[in-house]
């Protein structure tokens, strides 16, 4: 007869990691075993008369517990493999059990169960068919122990009916231990199998969101993140500290729109950027998704610019022509009137209202179209200083107080397009900021904000501008003024833009002004810049 040699190779754990887990657990059993017989035995130990039956009870346990220790050494080390181990332990363990088994007038035929034990074990570590092998071999040494005494005329008449049901008992554990051990390294393999695919799940969903241009994160509930990617990092990498809290007016805003009816969409301003948020509540925090909207605010400021264009152009053709007319006719009206007071008063007003109505054209059509920039390098304190002086010659020193302080940073600008901008802020502060007492006072404050973007703020002590009407404080034909075309801050903004730049309304409760963030010319070349979209604030990290 030829022996399969793969009988007893096959380990049924589903990884060699898991036997060896499943024999670190047996060997704590089989070592608190020994305690326990050593426990139990005790009693009897002292009124052991004959050094053979000490020798019985002693050696097997000593045994086991020497075996035990020498294992977890070896299981520590791995060594040798695990199928070697395995089955050394259980041989030396049915060894040891016989031992006592057949040892007399101490434990006596009680140690029979715990080839139930050892025989179970078998069936949780190795395959149905080498568990029945090991079976087999309990049950015949259990039927051995029976014939020896029944040899010797010590088998009691019990013995006939309880040693067969002790092997019943033996096949039905080991059969039900081992198709719960099967099923639940079955489902177990399940587990592992949609574990892994998670994995693969979760790694093919993180290239998927590293490659987004749409900020993603998810922060729990104590505004810690949990999980982002690239672009969010990008775009509120400065509001996330160390320890991935969500900080500053952000962590506020989020807090605002996560509670229970709060608005989940919101916009917020960080760096000269207009970013969309928009909140998924979730059973544990939320998911949050950013989304930049400073291209699609650049198209709608684009699209009004040639709105005004196309409408500059249409007022040319279509008043102009009426209008020229409207003076000619004037000017022939003119000497014939030259003797009625009242008639000469009605041909000047109309000869001023039509000047103005072509000074508007004019204004417009040339507001319309910025020209392209000529940026230069600018020290901006050293330019203050010269602007203070030019436009002071243009306005009562006694009215108007100007003054600049703060740092001197270096910046890309067109000259001539920042005199436009300074002027018209200047202008609006003149035309309507009116302090509740003393002189107006219009002071020009230089500074870096913490990402190391310079600044220039243009504040005033007047009333500022109305809450209501800061939203559409920037957008074009807006005015208070029924003199005003309405499209002087609308050009402000898009000088600043095509500069680089953004510039933004500050409210306070003892200044109001404006304050342009000008892009940092060590990181910047003399290019086109880009467009940038402003909005109701910028946010200083």
């Amino acid at each position: 007869m030829v022996l399969d040699k793969s009988l007893f190779s096959d380990i049924n754990a589903g990884s060699d990691e898991e036997g060896w887990q499943i024999l670190f657990y047996y060997n704590i059993y089989r070592l608190g075993l020994t305690i326990l017989l050593l426990g139990l035995a005790s009693p009897v130990i002292g009124s052991i008369a004959t050094d053979d039956e000490l020798y019985s009870l002693l050696v097997p346990t000593s045994g086991i517990a020497f075996i035990s220790l020498v294992t977890f050494i070896n299981i520590q080390r791995r060594w040798p493999s695990l199928l070697v181990q395995a089955h050394l332990l259980f041989l030396f363990d049915i060894l040891f059990i016989t031992m006592l088994t057949f040892s007399r007038h101490l434990l006596d035929s009680s140690t029979l169960i715990l080839y139930v034990t050892t025989a179970a074990a078998t069936a949780v570590l190795f395959s149905q068919r080498v568990s029945l092998v090991y079976t087999i071999l309990c049950a015949f040494l259990i039927f051995y122990n029976d014939y020896t005494k029944f040899m010797e005329g010590t088998l009691v008449i019990r013995s006939y009916y309880v040693t067969p049901l002790l092997v019943i008992g033996l096949f039905s554990v080991v059969a039900i231990v081992g198709r719960i051990a099967g099923r639940a390294r079955s489902v177990q393999t399940v587990v592992a199998k949609q574990e892994r695919a998670l994995e693969d799940l979760d790694r093919i969903n993180q290239v998927i969101l590293e490659q987004l241009d749409i900020g993603v994160l998810f922060v729990n509930g104590r505004m810690v993140v949990e999980q982002i990617n690239r672009s969010a990092r990008d775009m509120i990498g400065t509001f996330i500290n160390a320890t991935g809290h969500v900080t500053g007016e952000l962590a506020e805003e989020l807090s605002a729109h996560t509670g229970q009816g709060a608005e989940p969409d919101f916009n917020f301003r960080i760096q000269n950027r207009e970013y969309g948020f928009s909140l998924l509540p979730l059973s544990n925090g939320h998911l949050v998704q950013i989304e930049d909207r400073t291209h699609i605010q650049k198209q709608i400021q684009q699209s009004k610019l040639a709105s005004i264009g196309r409408m500059a152009s249409a007022i040319s053709h279509e008043i102009r022509n009426p209008l020229n007319a409207i003076s000619h006719a004037v000017q022939l009206l003119k000497p014939a009137s030259n003797g009625n007071g009242e008639e000469a008063e009605l041909i000047q007003i109309i000869r001023t209202h039509t000047r103005r109505i072509d000074e508007i054209i004019k204004s417009v059509l040339e507001r319309s179209r910025p020209g392209k920039p000529q940026r230069k390098r600018l020290r901006l304190q050293a330019w203050l200083k010269v602007f203070i002086e030019t436009f002071r010659e243009t306005v009562d020193d006694q009215e108007v107080q100007l003054s600049a302080r703060g740092e001197d940073p270096e910046i890309l600008f067109d000259p001539t397009q920042l005199e436009q901008v300074i002027t018209n802020l200047c202008q609006n502060s003149i035309k309507y900021a009116k302090p509740e007492s003393g002189h107006l006072k219009i002071r020009f404050v230089v500074g870096h904000l913490a990402v190391g973007m310079p600044y220039l703020d243009v504040i005033d002590n007047g009333q500022g501008v109305a809450a209501e009407n800061v939203e559409q404080l920037f957008e074009p034909f807006h005015t208070s003024d029924s003199r005003s075309t309405g499209l002087g801050l609308f050009l402000v903004r898009e000088f600043c833009h095509i500069n680089g730049s953004d510039i933004e309304y500050l409210r306070g409760k003892s200044q109001q002004g404006f304050r342009i963030t000008f892009s940092r010319a060590d990181a910047e070349t003399e290019a086109a810049a880009n467009y940038n979209e402003t909005g109701s604030r910028t946010v200083q990290p």
